[in-house]
C-alpha cells in the first residue's frame, strides 16, 4: 500500500474518533447556544483559522495566480460544497439533536454511505461503484441498525417527526457535499484551503439560518459551553474537516464516509471498557457486521482501483 494511502486511512481513523466525540460536545454546547448560532460561530471561526493558516503557509499563492474566471469558478464550487456539508449537513443534525434520541440519530446518520453510493450512481461522470462496495455499504448499515435496534421504535414517535426530518435532511445534504468535494476539490490546492473555504461558507450560512429558525430566548453562557465550543471549533471542525478533505483526496467518497459506521462503534467500545456500560450480544454482533461491511467496501474500492489501472 502506498504511503499516501496509509496516511489517508490514518486520517480516516482519526476522523472516526474525533467526530465520535463531537456528538457529546454538541449536547453540552446546545445548553448555551441555539443550534444555528452554534453552527455559525463554530464553523466560521474554524474556517477563518484554516484560511489564516493557508495564507501564512503560502497555500493561497497558487489561488491568487489563477486567471480570475478560473479562480471565481473554483471559489463558487467550494462555497456551494460548504453550504451543503456545513450549513445543511452539520446545521440540520445540530438542530435535529434537540428533538431525537442519540440512538435514532446514529441509525439515520449511518445512512450516509448508502446515500453517497446512490448519488454516485446518478451523478454522471462521478466515481464508479461496484457491487462489492454496494453490498458492503448495505451490510454496514444493517450492522449499525442492529447495534441501535432500540432506536428503531423512535421512528413511530410523533414528537420526533421534525427531528427525524432534520436528521434525514442532514444525511442527504452532507452526502451530496461529500460527492461534490470529491468531484470538485482541485488537487493542486492543499486540503486545508478546501476545508477553510467550505467551512467558512457553511458557517456564514449558519448565521443566516439562525436569523430565521433559531428560537428567541435569553442566552446564558457558561465555561462548560464555551469549552465545548472551543473543542468543536478547533478539533471537531478545523482539524477534523482538514483530515476529511485529505481523506477524500486519496480515497473514494464511499470509503471516506464510512466513519459514520465506526464512530458509534468507538463510542460504545470506550463506554464498555472505561465506563462499564452494557454491551449485549446483539450490539456485539451488529458491531462485527458493521466492521465486515467496512472491510467489504474497502476491498471493493481496491478492486475498482486495480481495474482502472489495468
Amino acid at each position: 500500500m502506498k504511503r499516501t494511502a496509509i496516511r489517508a486511512y490514518l486520517a480516516l481513523a482519526a476522523i472516526c474518533i474525533i467526530w465520535g466525540t463531537t456528538y457529546t460536545a454538541i449536547k453540552f454546547a446546545l445548553r448555551d447556544f441555539t443550534p444555528y448560532l452554534l453552527v455559525g460561530i463554530r464553523q466560521t471561526a474554524a474556517g477563518l483559522l484554516l484560511l489564516g493558516w493557508a495564507w501564512v503557509t503560502g497555500r493561497m499563492n497558487l489561488l491568487a495566480e489563477l486567471p480570475s474566471v478560473e479562480r471565481w469558478h473554483y471559489l463558487r464550487r467550494q462555497c456551494l460544497t460548504g453550504l451543503c456539508t456545513i450549513t445543511g449537513g452539520n446545521g440540520l443534525i445540530t438542530w435535529g439533536m434537540q428533538e431525537v434520541s442519540s440512538g435514532l440519530a446514529a441509525v439515520i446518520g449511518s445512512l450516509t454511505p448508502v446515500v453517497v453510493v446512490l448519488i454516485n450512481l446518478v451523478w454522471r461522470g462521478s466515481e464508479r461503484v461496484n457491487s462489492m462496495m454496494m453490498g458492503g455499504v448495505l451490510l454496514g448499515f444493517g450492522g449499525l441498525g442492529l447495534v441501535f435496534h432500540q432506536g428503531w421504535t423512535d421512528l413511530l414517535n410523533p414528537t420526533y417527526r421534525w427531528g427525524i426530518a432534520a436528521c434525514l435532511g442532514s444525511c442527504v445534504t452532507w452526502s451530496l457535499g461529500t460527492v461534490m468535494a470529491k468531484r470538485w476539490n482541485d488537487e493542486r490546492f492543499a486540503p486545508a484551503l478546501h476545508a477553510g473555504l467550505q467551512v467558512t461558507a457553511g458557517g456564514l450560512g449558519g448565521f443566516v439560518l439562525s436569523v430565521f429558525f433559531d428560537p428567541r430566548y435569553p442566552l446564558v453562557h457558561t465555561g462548560e459551553g464555551w469549552l465545548s465550543m472551543a473543542y468543536l471549533t478547533i478539533v471537531g471542525s478545523a482539524l477534523a474537516f482538514s483530515l476529511y478533505m485529505f481523506t477524500l483526496q486519496h480515497l473514494s467518497a464511499a470509503v471516506s464516509s464510512l466513519y459514520t459506521y465506526i464512530n458509534p462503534i468507538v463510542a460504545i467500545a470506550l463506554g464498555w471498557v472505561f465506563l462499564e456500560e452494557r454491551l449485549g450480544l446483539l450490539e456485539a454482533l451488529g458491531m462485527l457486521i458493521a466492521v465486515a461491511g467496512v472491510w467489504l467496501v474497502n476491498y471493493g474500492h481496491r478492486l475498482a482501483i486495480e481495474a482502472k489501472n489495468t
